[in-house]
């Protein structure tokens, strides 16, 4: 098992706040968490000690005593992230930076969850030899899902593509093949924590992801919390596209792709496209776009996001072309005098899922969003730094 720390409600918080802001001075983290400098200053203390944050003298050219920065040791912990697609599966190991430090694709070859794990797990062990990563430093495994969750959240529900998960011990399997902890996510939540983990800045909160996977999926961080609903089916714009008719999934571009004459298996086969399937993808760019047009309507009326996120499966390229379309005329605001979010390519393009599983375990460990707070509204006798708004 992994020789975690136990954090306090405030060390995460810090821990937090270094995740988002990279190299930060003490002073900042204090107006930050709104706690005292002397609290600020006794809590760093206890997480240099663990070893799980550096500090370093700032020399960005600044005359007289140099400020110190403080950052999180992106090699104190590690953690593996597990995802999917409809041949393949990747797995990956991350640091505390967010850094892929080892890739295995594998095929999927077998119909049981538990030999899909097993070969999970098999990779996990191997990359982390090749490291040199001791066990106890991996934080736990996070397994990014192509699908939905039954009643209390305790059957998957697979996509259809995935006939071999829809199965109600599937999420058992996973936890029951690996050795260390296993954190099971949907894929459309875990690229949406990955994201705001690891690609966006402290304001991005509240944040939603619409994901194109095999098909519309999405995800929601909102006040630093992934937004699941009741079974941990939250904020799934596939909704507004009927089956029966073109959507803006990644299925459907593979679709016609191969009515075009392009056969492709996989998403990772449009790396290596013919030159002349550009203007098949140009054409189902332009239409998705559009259609992805209502998502982004919807979402800001529902969310109120500070940024929405396209991203998921496809290539980084095919995620730009799609935001283009999408901001290319004007879309109506959800009410009168209200604007859409502003609409932004994922960061972590085709990486969101694998990049989002390993983010996973990092948010149990580290995040408040991860623990019960107790609903104070206070932080060691100082209110929190309120929130500015418009006049």
């Amino acid at each position: 098992m992994p020789a975690l720390p136990e954090l306090s409600l405030n060390e995460r918080r810090l821990v937090e706040l270094m995740f988002k802001n990279r190299r930060v001075a003490r002073v900042d983290l204090a107006q930050l968490s709104g706690m005292t400098g002397a609290s600020v200053t006794r809590l760093i203390g206890g997480l240099l000690n663990l070893g799980l944050v550096s500090e370093e003298p700032d020399r960005s050219g600044a005359q007289g005593q140099p400020r110190r920065l403080l950052q999180l040791r992106a090699s104190r912990f590690f953690a593996a992230g597990v995802t999917f697609s409809v041949a393949r599966m990747e797995v990956v190991i991350i640091d505390l930076g967010g850094s892929i430090l080892a890739t295995r694709t594998l095929e999927v070859m077998t119909g049981r969850p538990i030999e899909v794990a097993e070969a999970a797990q098999a990779a996990v062990d191997e990359m982390l030899v090749e490291l040199a990563i001791q066990k106890s430093d991996l934080v736990s495994i996070g397994v990014s899902l192509p699908g939905n969750f039954g009643a209390a959240s305790n059957l998957l529900k697979a996509h259809p593509f995935f006939p071999a998960f829809e199965d109600a011990r599937a999420m058992e399997a996973f936890r029951d093949a690996f050795d260390t902890p296993c954190h099971v996510e949907n894929d459309g939540t875990a690229a949406a924590l990955g994201e705001y983990v690891f690609a966006s800045d402290a304001a991005d909160d509240p944040l939603f992801f619409i994901h194109i996977g095999h098909g519309v999926g999405g995800g929601a961080v909102i006040d630093g919390r992934p937004y699941r609903g009741a079974n941990g089916n939250a904020c799934l714009p596939g909704v507004l596209y009927p089956y029966d008719q073109p959507r803006p999934s990644g299925q459907d571009l593979l679709a016609t792709l191969k009515a075009a004459g392009f056969h492709l298996r996989d998403f990772d086969d449009m790396a290596s496209m013919p030159a002349a399937a550009d203007a098949v993808v140009s054409d189902w760019a332009a239409r998705a776009g559009i259609q992805l047009r209502q998502a982004v309507r919807t979402a800001t009326a529902f969310f109120d996001p500070v940024r929405i996120v396209v991203g998921g499966r496809l290539p980084s390229e095919l995620n730009e072309r799609l935001v283009e379309t999408i901001l290319s005329e004007p879309i109506e605001g959800p009410s009168r005098g209200l604007t859409i979010a502003p609409v932004f390519a994922s960061h972590l393009g085709p990486q969101a899922g694998a990049v989002g599983a390993g983010c996973v375990p990092f948010f149990k460990a580290f995040f408040t969003g991860a623990v019960a707070d107790g609903g104070s509204a206070y932080l060691n006798g100082r209110r929190p730094v309120p929130r500015t708004s418009a006049a």
